[in-house]
Parts: C-alpha cells; structure tokens; sequence
C-alpha cells in the first residue's frame, strides 16, 4: 500500500507543479511564434502542404492539439500548454509504474520516480506548448511497453510501445532517433533470447510503423532539410551528453567550470557500475530489463553517430536531448532494482531523494524558464506601460526581435491596446514609436532618436520616448 501511496503523491505533486507553472510562466517566443504562424493552418494538410514546414517550428502534434484546446477553452496560456501537461503527467504516471513494478523498496521507488522526473529542464517542457514533452512522454511509454512486452512477449505491450513512440514522433521528429533505436534493440533481444519465430510474427508491427512513418514524414523532413532546420546541433555524442547534464544541472556550477564534464563521466562511470552488478547477480528477471535499457542508450548513440556520418547531420542538442532523460536515468532506476531490500537499500533512496529534492529546489523557477528566460518580464512590462486606471487609447511599441512575438500574442489574445510591434532583425528605430523594450544589443541610437531609458527589468530595458 505504500509504495502506491508515495508514487501517488509524488505524481500530484509533480502534476500540481508543471500546472501550476504553466498557468503563471509568461508565453515564450517560440510558443507565440508557433500560435501566430499556424493557428489557423489545417494541419491535415501538411502531409504535402511547403506552407506548413517554412520552419522547424511546427511541431505537428502540438500545434494540433494547441488548436483542439484552444477551440474548446479560448486562446488563454494554460489552454494552449494543456496537451503538454497533460503529456506531463503521463509521462510522471509511466514513471511511476516502472517504479512500482521493478523497485523493491519504498525508498528507492521514490527515489527512482524523482531520478525520472525531478529535472527542472524537462518540468520546463510539460509547462510549455511545445513538442518536446509530447515527444518525450511518447519515449517513456514505448521504453515501458518495450520492458512489459520481454517479460511475457505479449503482442499488446509491442503495439503500446510502437503507437507511443509514433505520437512521440510526431510532437517532435528527434522522436525517430528512439523509434529507429527501440526497434533496433526489439530486434537484437529477440534473437539472442532465441525467439526468432518473432521477428516476423512481431516484426511486421514495427514494418507497419516504418511505412507510415515514411508516408507521413518524408515530404516534411524534406522540406525542412532544403530549408537547413537541421543543422542545429552539437558536433559529436559527447558534446550533445555535455550539453545535456548543463541543462539538467540548470546551469548550477557545483564543481566549477568542470562541472558539466565530471557530470559526463559520473554518469558513464555509473552506468558501468550498474553493468557489473547486473552481470554478477543471478536473477534473470532483474538483470534482464538492465541489459535491455543499458542496449537501447547505446544504440541511440550509435544511431546518432552514424546519422552524423552518412548524412551530415549534428547531434542532438538541448531541448532535443531531453527524450533520452528516460533512457539514462531509466538505468539507474532498473539498476537500484537489482538491490536487496534492506536498510541499505531505503538509506540510499533517502539520500538520492534529498539530492534531488534540494537541486530541484535549488534550481526551479517558478515564473521562467531556462530556455526563453528573456520572456519572464512580460507582466511587469505589461503592467508598466498599460498602469491600471490609465486610459485605453492605444499606444506604440516597438522591440527587439527575441520579444516580438510573444508581446504580439498578448496584444492579439487579450488583447491589448498596443500598436507598432513588428519583428524586426536587426532592429530600426521609429522616432513615432512612445516605447522601445529591448535587449543590451539594440540600445545603439536611443537618445539620438529622443528615447531615455524608463526602467530596467533584469537585463532588458524599457525605452520611453521623450518629444
């Protein structure tokens, strides 16, 4: 009863958290950029519409469900970030089944849910409308459906697996990197457990995926490769896992500027350590799922390796990576399964809970994120040049590029009296405009327009014009 109780709470609380933020962090850039560009777009269409894929910024899965949501309950914040919350919690519910089934200790069972799910960076993307989070829920569930389905070869876990890495796919296409490796590791398993009556019974549900994959996503990877929306990236694996523990570490520095390279090898070191245990220990029924996961992380490694060689392409980078959060840490928590159920075991479910706890803690932002931390300043600019009581004849603005998109959300859904705002980049300064909000970069040429600085708001400043 309790380790049921404690996931619960932990998936709540959890649950409670990525809402709540969602409710209060202001709407970011690429959010906004993907709401103005495609709300009203069918996106039934981009099965061979160029318009739908001027960008990567599409995310074909979530700018539907944004749609879905926002005809039901209005074009407001929390409606448009809905489907990824609601990915959240699927995602902490997979987490905490995996839990529950492999971990053998209440303390540890916690432990391994805060291992899954306690990273700021990936809370960040169950807060926000992007695909990242449908993406990697879809991943967690289908490593899940892969574990269920090598325990009793069950026909039904191989679909679950499958159907959510496809969904995942199509919140984000860094989805396929887990589909091609998943598949792969189905394969390998399969034929060293001897069952090779499988791979055509079992294997013609992953040919099925494969064809539908094909038919849907060649004409759009297409496009966005002729446009260069995948030259975004990280030179090598190593850099890309570098730039991963950076941002699950939030940027917190707890060794210095070697921080995120000891970060690197104490993972490495870790799973290697997780390796010999599973080797040494007898049970094949709690070795098994580690080989299985420790299998998949290295050939989305190799998978990523060989892409970058063949067909030129960079490593994923941050919000990219986060799908592979559930492939190293699902490690881990399968490697604290190995363990014997003793006050050992509950004294270092203890100590991993308050590392993690404290970082979470440490590092959490209830109002921003990492990643469009220049977007957190809305409310107190809005309330600034919009006082309460003022008069509601509109007023001009203009802004650096990183702003324009989420202060034309806000002046198109609230809406707000405010003119002026077009992106530009680099930015042209309108002596007609009555305020400038800018970053450091744009503030050439101000005074000689008759803009004197208003307020500052972090580093951003708020430009009025003086004539």
């Amino acid at each position: 009863m309790l380790k049921h109780v404690l996931l619960a709470l932990g998936v709540i609380a959890l649950g409670a958290l990525i809402a709540y933020r969602a409710y209060v962090i202001p709407f970011t850039h690429d959010e906004a950029s993907t709401w103005l560009n495609y709300r009203n777009l069918n996106v039934w269409s981009c099965y061979s519409n160029a318009q739908c894929w001027g960008t990567a910024n599409n995310h074909w899965l979530n700018t539907f469900l944004m749609q879905r949501s926002s005809a039901l309950f209005g074009d407001q914040v929390w409606a448009l970030r809905l489907p990824n919350v609601l990915a959240g919690l699927g995602y902490f519910i997979c987490a905490a089944l995996i839990c529950g089934r492999y971990l053998h200790n209440y303390a540890l069972r916690f432990a391994g849910l805060l291992l899954l799910c306690a990273h700021v960076y990936l809370l960040d993307f169950f807060s926000l409308a992007r695909g990242y989070g449908l993406m990697t829920c879809g991943v967690i569930w289908g490593i899940y459906g892969l574990l269920r389905y090598t325990e009793a070869w069950s026909r039904k876990w191989l679909i679950a697996s499958i159907v959510s890495l496809v969904l995942g796919i199509l919140g984000n296409f860094t989805g396929l990197i887990a589909w091609a490796a998943i598949g792969a590791g189905w394969l390998l398993y399969v034929i060293a457990s001897g069952k090779y009556s499988f791979v055509l019974r079992h294997g013609i549900y992953w040919l099925g995926s494969a064809v539908l994959l094909f038919l849907l996503l060649q004409f759009p990877i297409r496009q966005l490769a002729g446009a260069s929306e995948f030259a975004w990236g990280s030179a090598n694996p190593f850099a890309m896992a570098t730039d991963l523990m950076q941002n699950l570490l939030y940027g917190v520095r707890y060794f210095e500027d070697a921080t995120y390279l000891y970060t690197v090898y104490l993972v490495v070191a870790l799973i290697i350590v997780v390796l010999g245990m599973a080797i040494i220990i007898r049970k094949k029924e709690s070795k098994n799922p580690v080989f299985l996961l420790i299998l998949l992380l290295v050939l989305n490694v190799v998978i990523i390796a060989t892409q970058q060689q063949l067909m030129d392409t960079q490593a994923p980078v941050g919000r990219k990576s986060i799908y592979l959060i559930p492939f190293v840490f699902g490690i881990f928590v399968l490697g604290l399964g190995l363990l014997r159920n003793t006050g050992t075991a509950s004294f270092l479910g203890i100590i991993i809970s308050l590392a993690f706890i404290g970082h979470l803690l440490r590092t959490l932002p209830m109002h921003s994120t990492r990643e469009w931390f220049y977007d957190a300043y809305y409310p107190q600019l809005l309330s600034d040049v919009l006082p309460k009581g003022a008069a509601s004849d509109s007023i001009t603005m203009g802004s650096s590029w990183i702003f324009s998109p989420g202060l034309q959300f806000y002046q198109q859904s609230v809406p707000l009296p405010i003119g002026g705002l077009v992106y530009q980049r680099p930015l042209v300064i309108d002596s007609t405009m009555q305020f400038y909000f800018v970053e450091q970069a744009d503030t050439a040429g101000m005074s000689q327009n008759g803009f004197d600085l208003e307020k500052r708001f972090g580093p951003f400043l708020l430009f009025k014009n003086q004539k």
